[in-house]
């Protein structure tokens, strides 16, 4: 690729962050080096550095945009239909997609801890996908206390969050030979039959 004219450092940014996503999923997280990024935007791997600090920097923003498409399918969820029904779509959604996108969920919660906090918007970013799922089981059980609620969501995101760790680990058939949106559904009826 021949070297572009000199970009606006926001849209160098934007054209970082969109190759860091395609090479994570064609090549997965082994083919992710400055370098690679470099030779496919044509720039050097310095000029990398001139925007991001860091790789781990690059993969925070990438994550941004992750944890914002997460978001996105509580957005698209239908607005008629039982809670139940939308609980089912958005834990079918989240399996599907973490299947679809295995480097990119890698990049979100696997690999070395670099920080020893995140940032404000990442924890921020969690927490309102747990109230948002907190909500659907606040609609689908309107007696439900608030703090109840977010506890029961923690607990059905992390055990899907399990479940597909070990499926795209290629780990689940280990324990079961059930698919792993099968899976989830019996996680959410478990969940829906606690809650009453």
């Amino acid at each position: 690729m021949s070297r572009p004219s000199r970009q606006p450092r926001e849209e160098l940014r934007k054209a970082i962050v969109d190759t860091t996503k395609n090479i994570l999923d064609t090549e997965g997280v082994e083919g992710l080096t400055a370098r690679a990024i470099a030779r496919e935007i044509g720039y050097t791997a310095a000029s990398i550095y001139n925007v991001f600090e860091s790789m781990s920097d690059i993969l925070m923003e990438v994550n941004r945009e992750t944890l914002s498409e997460l978001d996105a399918m509580f957005e698209a969820l239908p607005s008629d239909g039982s809670p139940k029904d939308r609980l089912e779509a958005i834990c079918l959604s989240y399996v599907n997609f973490m299947r679809r996108n295995p480097a990119r969920w890698s990049a979100l919660f696997g690999g070395l801890r670099e920080r020893d906090a995140f940032p404000e918007w990442y924890v921020g970013a969690i927490d309102q996908l747990m109230n948002r799922l907190a909500a659907l089981l606040t609609d689908h059980a309107p007696g439900l206390a608030p703090v109840a609620a977010l506890r029961s969501a923690e607990l059905l995101f992390i055990t899907i969050h399990g479940l597909v760790s070990l499926d795209v680990g290629r780990r689940l058939d280990m324990f079961t030979r059930r698919p792993a949106s099968d899976l989830a559904q019996s996680a959410l009826e478990a969940t829906l039959l606690s809650l009453g």
